[in-house]
């Protein structure tokens, strides 16, 4: 029998609509309508009949029966519903109670073909079943514990009904129980039972117990999409995907699995095991200590937990840690020897070398834990026993190398040279392309005094230690200039091995360790440089600015001060001492200090780049241009503070389209002349259909909007684009986000400290066709290097609303939304290409299920804004209060908000509008869980201007919250309407004040269609073109093919709307 949807009264136009998304398969739609339906109407027959079939349609047999029930109770004269009913029982292995309905039908006069068959299909099901004393009987040897009895009599089962997954789900239990292999038991449960999330599940763990981890991921992926709210399933599957090294997966298998049920220790630990394998070692600390509050007497967690601090150089807390697994399972593997080496870091060798003698005793023939042994003892000047140690490593494993090293270095210290030599030579012979051999054999051989073999070998060792402290400090201050800080700090250390006390060596190890966040250390490199060098104003303020990394800001101002006690001249501590004050949130006094650093330098163009983002912060917009200004004037060549300048520029509501664009081009036409020295014709092969080599440059690729939006654009360029990507990162930040990136652009450059010149070089070097700036004017942009021009094609896309002010770049990349062609050219020097959307929309994995607008219940409308403090001008809050005063019961809700200062200043803004304080709620900064949660608490959110907003519109529309916005003259002040008008929400656009307001009332007037609009929004987002990353993908790829074409035509650069396959088709709500 097929069940149908039941047709709808033809004037219930919202059950169409869910019947259409139903017959279309389009199964969540149509569950939120029907759902809808039933919030209002719960006894609407069909709705409920509906919403029955399509539980059963998704495997939900049991969660369907109510609904399929109540429409019966309704409605019992519709044949249709007994029929859906007795079905819906049978699916749900109730087949007695279906023989039940199917006969009172029949004998109500339901008897036609259909409802035979159904009878006899319940029939054969029946005889098929256990029966009910047959199953009350093995559950009763199950909770008598009588495993053999259970065994035997499901066994029986299986025999006398082969087809009940009862059966052989009860004998799988039975052998799982006595640790018998079930995995035959189990398969056949999964068989006959597919819908069933648990059986699935089962089988999962028994392939994982094989090792088989692809069929256990696939069995856990088919019982979750059975019952997502499974909770073993997802913590199963993390464990799953971690022993694959699916470690993003894992982890979010993990987190769904504690969302579900916050005190599963299972789900804890895998997650915390999972950030461990990613290196996020301060997050896999907190997740396994979670899990100790929850279990505190598991010996495993506190080894993993020791491991997780031990990888963050917390030795002391790793040394609690072990001694806690230990007390608790003292035979625990790895404990003994991960304690060692903990002391051993701590400094507190007596313990360490106990420790490792404790392992060594458990295991004497590990070889390296003779060689870990002697390495402590010689760490703790035990020559002899170091030496029997290293001798014992190499009769165990005459071939392990470490101990050869070891050996030949504690030789060299005791001056046994030709020893030394022999071993590290014998450790180059068994591994030759360990360049620390290499480098260890160049130390024994400086130590004789041959310079040229110990150069030699250090040449072949280039990374690693040399034999004196000028080489070495050479090749650190060489990996320090390429942020190889970890090299850089090892290179130091030898270097002062020879040149102990060297104040110069000190206060540069000291940078590298501040950089690495070893702040600890950091600090002792420093202090020992100022005891060479007291009167150091330099070292005096990295010391500072080491304890200011550290948040210990008082310790941070102490330094400076004490430069400045030296030095009260010294510009760079003024400057230091102002940043400390930001961190702090004392803007006031940020200001006097980066002012007086001004004063000192006027040509320090940090200091008004801070001095500036102060001012705006503290919501003074006009004088952070003046800062700017007054900077520009001494530097007009500054371009990260003209930048800082155009990106103020674009928030202000006072300054007109024109001016904003002159100053654009004006920075566009100082930067070109600097740069015209490097431009050069370009030579690349002008066939129009070949590989092309597209170049994205960017300070902002890790985790970071830029990359949230460019990542799935990535992600659905296929393999046979033709198109070579490269990456020009502009930023030593590297996180997983990275990690993701590099994937799609193999070709990548780190260029942060590359000059103008020499990345333009390294440009034309790759052969780029296309370079494609994906900042604009904000932090961390190389705009002066597009003014080069090192590309015969460049373009800006997705960083910034407005014109790089640059003829240097050939195209704008935006959509017909955002910068319809015939309205906004003339605030652009590029032209621009017209994606099918400027980029994609994909919605946070934190985001929660919508609810129904709060004006429902709350009885008043709240309004809200999620922009960021600097988008919130005082004009902004003057048309926010001509709302709140037309709708007199209105609420506000202001998020990520600051604790204080500019708070102030906001508030008074609204007491000037004559809007009471009460009617106002500020929310600070959260998570992301945190921040879409608050959604449910708006009806309608309130844009800025004349920089509106653009990813908190996304969110908000995904969590059901429209946002009320008028179109401005510029493009920053159009991002809410380009947004509103892709989701056919046109009704939320205002095209004066007047309009604004009446557009308010009349939701305020007609709360339950702000319901509506609230619950087709996420359907809204996923049906536009911003949903849509493939049609994205093939317009960004069709367009540069395009721009390339006409390039290689000698034809200029035009606008264009690029054409797809197949445009993306009306949302049709």
């Amino acid at each position: 029998m097929t069940n149908t949807a039941a047709p709808a009264q033809p004037s219930d136009d919202l059950l169409q609509q869910a019947i259409q998304a139903h017959q279309a398969g389009q199964f969540e739609p149509a569950e939120e309508l029907y759902l809808t339906i039933l919030q209002t109407e719960p006894y609407h027959a069909v709705a409920n009949h509906n919403m029955g079939l399509l539980a059963g349609q998704v495997g939900q047999h049991a969660a369907g029966l109510p609904y399929l029930h109540k429409a019966l109770s309704v409605n019992p004269d519709e044949g249709q519903f007994w029929l859906s009913y007795a079905e819906g029982l049978l699916q749900a292995g109730e087949a007695v109670q279906a023989l039940d309905i199917i006969e009172t039908a029949i004998g109500r006069g339901l008897d036609n073909e259909q409802s035979q068959a159904l009878r006899q299909r319940i029939d054969r099901a029946i005889a098929t079943t256990p029966t009910l004393e047959e199953r009350q009987h093995v559950v009763a040897l199950y909770q008598a514990g009588d495993l053999a009895g259970l065994e035997q009599a499901s066994r029986a089962m299986t025999v006398k009904y082969p087809a009940s997954d009862f059966a052989w789900s009860v004998l799988g239990t039975a052998l799982q129980t006595q640790g018998k292999d079930a995995f035959e038991a189990l398969q056949n449960t999964a068989a006959l039972a597919p819908h069933d999330a648990e059986a699935h599940g089962n089988l999962g763990m028994a392939w994982q117990q094989r090792g088989d981890l692809a069929q256990a991921v696939a069995s856990y992926t088919r019982a979750l999409q059975l019952n997502p709210d499974f909770v073993e399933a997802h913590g199963n599957l993390a464990t799953a995907l971690l022993a694959q090294g699916e470690l993003e997966q894992a982890e979010q298998a993990g987190r769904r699995a504690l969302a579900l049920r916050p005190d599963y220790v299972k789900a804890q630990i895998a997650l915390g095991d999972v950030q461990h394998a990613m290196a996020r070692h301060d997050e896999a600390v907190a997740s396994y200590q979670q899990a100790l509050a929850l279990q505190p007497g598991s010996a495993g967690i506190y080894l993993n937990l020791g491991n997780a601090q031990q990888a963050l150089q917390q030795w002391h807390a790793a040394v609690v840690s072990y001694r806690a697994a230990l007390h608790l399972d003292p035979q625990l593997p790895l404990v003994h020897a991960n304690l060692a080496a903990a002391l051993r870091e701590a400094g507190d060798l007596d313990q360490a070398i106990a420790t490792y003698r404790q392992a060594v005793a458990a295991e004497p023939g590990n070889a390296e834990l003779h060689h870990r042994l002697g390495q402590t003892l010689q760490a703790h000047n035990q020559a002899d026993e170091a030496l029997a140690a290293y001798e014992q490593a190499l009769a165990l494993d005459a071939g392990f190398a470490p101990a050869l090293t070891s050996l030949a270095l504690l030789q060299c210290r005791q001056k046994n040279y030709p020893v030394a030599i022999a071993c590290a030579k014998q450790a180059i012979a068994l591994l030759p392309q360990d360049a620390q051999a290499y480098g260890h054999l160049g130390i024994i051989f400086g130590e004789t005094g041959d310079q040229e073999a110990a150069l030699d070998y250090f040449q072949r060792a280039v990374a690693i230690a040399p034999t004196d402290a000028r080489a070495h400090m050479q090749l650190g201050d060489y990996h320090y200039s390429i942020r190889q800080h970890e090299l850089a700090v090892e290179a130091y250390r030898r270097a002062l091995e020879c040149a102990p006390g060297d104040a110069g060596i000190l206060n540069n190890m000291g940078s590298s360790l501040q950089a690495l966040k070893q702040y600890e250390q950091a600090l002792d490199a420093y202090q020992r440089s100022l005891e060479s060098d007291p009167g150091n104003t330099l070292t005096l303020c990295n010391i500072g600015g080491n304890y200011q990394d550290w948040k210990q800001l008082d310790k941070a101002r102490e330094y400076y001060q004490k430069a400045l006690a030296i030095d009260p001249k010294m510009a760079r501590a003024h400057f230091s001492m102002g940043n400390s004050h930001m961190l702090d949130s004392q803007a006031s006094q940020a200001l006097g200090y980066y002012r007086t650093a001004i004063a000192i330098n006027p040509h320090y163009r940090d200091a008004y780049v801070n001095l500036s983002a102060t001012l705006n912060n503290m919501g003074r917009l006009d004088d952070a241009l003046d800062a700017c200004r007054e900077g520009l004037a001494i530097g007009p060549e500054w371009d990260n503070l003209f930048s800082n300048y155009l990106f103020l520029m674009s928030h202000s509501a006072t300054i007109s389209a024109d001016a904003m664009f002159a100053a654009h081009a004006r920075f566009g036409q100082t930067f070109e002349a600097l740069a015209a020295p490097l431009r050069a014709a370009h030579d690349n092969d002008r066939d129009p259909l070949r590989t092309l080599k597209v170049g994205l440059v960017s300070g902002d690729l890790h985790n970071h909007p830029v990359p949230h939006f460019l990542l799935p654009v990535l992600e659905n360029i296929p393999a046979a684009a033709n198109l070579s990507l490269y990456g020009y990162y502009n930023d030593a930040e590297d996180d997983f986000v990275t990690e993701r990136l590099r994937q799609y652009m193999p070709n990548w450059r780190q260029v942060e400290r590359m000059s103008d010149a020499d990345l333009v070089k390294q440009i034309r070097a790759d052969g780029i066709d296309i370079l494609i700036d994906l900042s604009g004017h904000t932090g961390k942009n190389r705009l002066r290097m597009f003014a080069a021009r090192p590309a015969p094609i460049q373009a800006t896309w997705i960083g910034y609303p407005l014109t790089t002010g640059l003829s240097t770049v050939d195209y704008f990349l935006s959509d017909p939304f955002f910068s319809p062609l015939g309205e906004l050219e003339d605030q652009f020097t590029e032209k621009l290409m017209q994606l099918p959307v400027c980029a994609p929309f994909l919605p946070s994995e934190y985001a929660p299920a919508i609810r129904p607008a709060p004006a429902l219940t709350n009885g008043y409308l709240t309004f809200g804004s999620f922009n960021r403090l600097n988008k919130i001008n005082r004009q902004v809050v003057a048309r926010w209060c001509k709302l709140l005063r037309a709708i007199p019961d209105a609420r506000m809700l202001l998020a990520a908000m600051p604790t204080s200062g500019p708070q102030a200043v906001l508030a008074g803004w609204f007491a000037e509008e004559g809007v009471a304080a009460d009617r106002l709620t500020y929310e600070g900064r959260t998570g992301i869980g945190q921040y879409m949660e608050m959604h449910h608490r708006v009806d309608i959110c309130l844009d800025t201007f004349p920089y509106g907003g653009g990813t908190t519109t996304f969110n908000a529309l995904w969590m059901g919250v429209p946002t009320l916005t008028m179109a401005g003259p510029t493009q920053p002040s159009r991002a809410g309407t380009s947004i509103l008008r892709q989701v056919e929400l046109e009704e939320f656009i205002a095209a004066d004040e007047d309009e604004y307001v009446r557009k308010a009332l009349a939701m305020a007037a007609n709360p339950m269609l702000l319901g509506a609009y609230r619950f087709s929004s996420r359907h809204r987002l996923e049906r536009s073109a911003m949903g849509n990353t493939g049609l994205i993908a093939e317009g960004l790829e069709n367009g540069l093919r395009l721009a390339w074409q006409r390039w290689c035509e000698g034809l200029p650069p035009v606008s264009f709307e690029v054409p797809v396959a197949v445009p993306n088709p009306p949302i049709g709500l």
